[in-house]
């Protein structure tokens, strides 16, 4: 099951970072669309903060894959930045939540769990 972890701060409820891991086992390593999903919604946040509010890649982003297609990524949002640098970044960081969301919602059931989402703070 892939776990993504949508880390808050407590005051104002923005977003600090999502933290995803694991494999979804829908499908073989490889041909898994879950995963393929989740680690799209990954890159292209990671590449918004980027080039939208202009936050280094090393700054805001870490992967790594490990044996077995297991996927560990880190997306965080800089205290650094103008105003409008960190009010972009909320909105890419909760489209990217919205997103993984969404891809829960459509695969997990009663029977299945692929992916975990937990709120925290």
């Amino acid at each position: 099951m892939i776990t993504v972890i949508v880390d808050r701060k407590s005051a104002d409820r923005s977003i600090r970072g999502i933290y995803v891991s694991g494999h979804s086992g829908y499908s073989e390593a490889g041909s898994d669309i879950v995963c393929a999903g989740i680690s799209t919604l990954c890159y292209t946040a990671a590449n918004a903060l980027q080039d939208i509010c202009g936050y280094d890649d090393s700054e805001v982003f870490s992967v790594h894959e490990s044996e077995g297609d297991d996927v560990n990524c880190r997306i965080m949002v800089p205290e650094t930045g103008s105003d409008e640098a960190k009010r972009n970044a909320q909105v890419i960081m909760r489209t990217a939540e919205l997103g993984m969301m969404s891809v829960a919602e459509s695969v997990n059931d009663k029977n299945n769990r692929f992916v975990e989402i937990i709120h925290s703070n």
